[in-house]
């Protein structure tokens, strides 16, 4: 397999051990991350060695989601014709489905943050075991951009999704797994372990059945409106992302002046006293 500047990936006894590397950047979803990520799912689909795919993140988070750092000079969403943009969405979700179409089962290894765009990702592998530390949602939509592959309906169903996409509240492991978003939470260091004896399971089940079972599912959720509703969102997404708003401009102008960490604080400062009352 190529080398790879943002993954990690290796493989042992049918397992295909696929790390998201920028630790230092809580593993944001990058542009090269991205283009790397396409470029690994294509090979490991050809590869007949990997039976089982574990996706994970390196450190302490599996993703922040995707990076919203700007380069200077670069133009920031609202700023940006409505139609690049949604050409750069739907680049990204096309690799995201990569997962979905893959005829392989992806577990999803959640060690830490999965947020916004990584919260689908990881939504997105057929089974989803998630660390004790592990915090899921989409606070993105605090700021002014909102989700752009739409599987949370599909994970939790209706009263939840809209409680989670309307408000940008995260999730305990613990929480999610009770709301079947994710398929169980264990002991930290026992991830990894976890992991391999589910994939090790399916390693030794006929891997047609593994296949056409896993089509069959994703199959009933199409028929449902999946892959539709995914595609209409699109055009919806780029229309919020686009939209010049208040707190859109508020969090770039303090990202600007003070960075990332100082605009991240300020969007979660709106909301800490209702939080706190809520407890």
């Amino acid at each position: 397999m190529a080398d790879y500047h943002t993954l990690l990936f290796e493989k042992r006894d049918g397992i295909g051990y696929l790390t998201l590397n920028r630790p230092s950047k809580l593993n944001a979803l990058s542009p090269e991350l991205m283009a790397e990520l396409g470029q690994a799912l294509d090979t490991i689909e050809d590869d007949p060695e990997v039976k089982v795919v574990i996706l994970t993140g390196a450190g302490r988070a599996f993703s922040a989601g995707f990076d919203i750092g700007r380069p200077e000079g670069e133009p920031e969403l609202y700023e940006r014709p409505a139609d690049d943009w949604r050409s750069a969405l739907k680049k990204n979700i096309t690799i995201f489905l990569k997962i979905w179409h893959s005829a392989k089962p992806y577990i999803a290894a959640i060690n830490g943050y999965a947020l916004a765009g990584a919260c689908e990702l990881a939504q997105l592998c057929d089974i989803k075991i998630a660390s004790e530390q592990a915090t899921l949602g989409e606070p993105e939509i605090r700021f002014g951009t909102g989700p752009p592959v739409l599987v949370t309906p599909f994970s939790v169903g209706l009263a939840k999704a809209k409680e989670l996409l309307l408000t940008g509240q995260t999730l305990s492991a613990q929480e999610a797994e009770r709301l079947g978003m994710i398929n169980k939470v264990v002991a930290h260091d026992r991830l990894i372990p976890e992991c391999e004896k589910m994939a090790r399971t399916m390693i030794n089940i006929a891997q047609v059945g593994v296949k056409y079972n896993k089509i069959a599912i994703n199959r009933a959720f199409e028929n449902m409106g999946f892959l539709n509703s995914i595609e209409q969102n699109l055009d919806l997404v780029t229309l919020f992302d686009t939209t010049r708003t208040e707190e859109q401009e508020t969090f770039s102008r303090i990202r600007r002046e003070k960075g990332l960490r100082a605009a991240l604080d300020w969007r979660d400062a709106r909301f800490k006293d209702d939080e706190e009352r809520g407890e």
